[in-house]
């Protein structure tokens, strides 16, 4: 086959990061147009792909390389840089190439021999992507390594910390530790409290902006993605995200470092939370229905104390009553009424709360209690999560990540099995890890949020039936309330035994 004659040619050029200068876009269109001058080519045309991997993204999933197919500028060349800056799988070059061979045009690299007008050339070529292939798996494999290394000795990989941590240089060799920011950890631990005890997430970025705790990049106010982001942070839990690259959608890995068994490794030193309690927080955010979810409607202001608690008993199954405002233009009350049978009930707050402090005020507020394992417990649950894991990545593997996803979820299994032989620890802990009553909460809660939520976690509703014409004393209107505690406010009422092994915990 006899050479093709190149009159004119495009460039393709692409970067995975915009802050390697070693590779920059503009060095690789300096080079390439350099190239075409050389050989007496020109360029009609320049096509860009920036902040895009070629281990994640596919040619025909970029949108500089799908510009570059559908112009409609004849051109007898594509010239890149290297081979890499195309593709990193022996298949998408292959693909690529095919796909520019029906524009009637061939790739030629600048820094490597490579020239597909020709057939010798393309021989060449397919060999030297099968090379650099081999060489990207190989890269990969030493950065996890070297990550996993940094972790198991307690050495920082690098990276922005999150907020309420920095790094400091190692006192005891190279590299760097990460610590503990002392001056905005407490504000960190108090994000979690807050969650934890069912506050929004739109409710501690306005509390992070009453107290003016300083923001991670120095603006005037805090975002609720930034909270956000924050307690979803698995190093709250000691755990380090493995960030493995952009996906095809530009969102960053979401695993963990693991160990050979594929179990998170834990750096208890920087944990303020157990790995068990993070996860159900995290169950918590992601609930459909958590307030957490729409922020825009928890700007509202007027959403009554006992808003969601106030039921109608006057039929077969309990409705729900709803605020209104009766009385006159000059005197209004406030009232919740039945939209069904129209029964009210005036000005309840006060009555509800005395009552709620006379029957819950001395109990413990236990409410939020998580579970937290220990042992054989903790190896059994984070197995599963990592199988689940590995059972949805497996669909689209390649054989060679297929081989190694079987490998891993084989021992898996093995952990689960021993796992299951270990009983596990349970432990009630207060909300936010601070023992305290009802009561005392109640003083100490600022806003009608916190004492909303207060409230739900020591009553399920309050039942209101029809008064005689007339009674208006608190005693008989009282009468007319039937309450619905919830056991001892807890989540699930535990037994004598564990009330003093848990007692015993929190005093000693």
């Amino acid at each position: 086959m006899s050479p093709k004659k190149v009159r004119t040619c495009v460039l393709y050029v692409r970067i995975s990061l915009r802050t390697d200068e070693s590779v920059s876009i503009a060095r690789q269109i300096e080079a390439g147009e350099a190239y075409a001058t050389a050989r007496g080519w020109k360029v009609v045309g320049i096509f860009k792909d920036e902040g895009v991997s070629a281990t994640h993204n596919k040619p025909e999933d970029r949108a500089g390389w799908r510009a570059l197919l559908d112009s409609s500028t004849r051109f007898d060349a594509v010239v890149v840089w290297k081979v890499d800056r195309l593709a990193r799988r022996v298949i998408d070059f292959l693909n690529a190439n095919e796909s520019v061979k029906a524009k009637g045009a061939g790739i030629v690299a600048v820094e490597d021999p490579i020239d597909m007008t020709t057939a010798q050339g393309e021989a060449f070529a397919i060999m030297l992507a099968v090379f650099g292939q081999m060489e990207s798996a190989a890269m990969r494999d030493r950065q996890r390594a070297a990550r996993n290394y940094l972790l198991r000795v307690g050495r920082y990989p690098g990276g922005v910390p999150l907020y309420g941590y920095r790094s400091v240089p190692n006192p005891d060799g190279a590299g760097y530790l990460l610590v503990h920011d002392e001056e905005r950890i407490g504000y960190v631990r108090e994000m979690v409290r807050r969650t934890l005890a069912g506050l929004s997430i739109y409710s501690t970025m306005q509390w992070l902006e009453e107290v003016g705790a300083p923001t991670s990049k120095g603006s005037e106010k805090w975002r609720y993605a930034t909270v956000e982001r924050i307690i979803r942070h698995p190093l709250l839990a000691g755990m380090v995200p493995h960030n493995p690259g952009n996906t095809t959608s530009k969102v960053r890995g979401d695993d963990v470092v693991r160990d050979e068994d594929g179990l998170p490794v834990v750096d208890e030193s920087l944990a303020i939370m157990p790995v068990s309690q993070w996860r159900a927080m995290q169950a918590k955010l992601a609930e459909p229905s958590r307030a957490q979810r729409t922020p825009v409607a928890l700007r509202r202001k007027n959403s009554g104390l006992l808003s969601g608690l106030m039921w109608c008993a006057e039929h077969a199954e309990p409705v729900r009553m709803w605020r209104a405002s009766l009385g006159t233009k000059d005197r209004p009350r406030l009232a919740y009424q039945c939209r069904e049978c129209h029964q009210s009930f005036s000005t309840p707050d006060d009555l509800v709360i005395a009552e709620f402090l006379t029957q819950r005020g001395d109990v413990l507020h236990l409410n939020m209690v998580e579970e937290v394992v220990e042992g054989g417990s903790v190896q059994l649950q984070e197995a599963s999560v990592r199988l689940a894991e590995l059972g949805r990545e497996v669909v689209n593997a390649t054989p060679e990540r297929a081989v190694e996803i079987v490998a891993e979820m084989t021992r898996l299994k093995e952990v689960q099995e021993e796992a299951r032989h270990q009983p596990p620890q349970v432990q009630y802990v207060p909300v936010g890890g601070e023992t305290r009553t009802f009561a005392e909460d109640w003083e100490a809660a600022q806003t009608d949020e916190e004492r909303r939520l207060i409230l739900g976690h020591a009553l399920d509703r309050v039942l209101v039936r029809r008064g005689r014409q007339g009674d208006k004393g608190d005693a008989l209107r009282l009468a007319r309330l039937t309450f619905d505690w919830l056991p001892a406010g807890q989540v699930s009422e535990p037994s004598d035994a564990e009330l003093a092994a848990w007692g015993a915990t929190v005093t000693g």
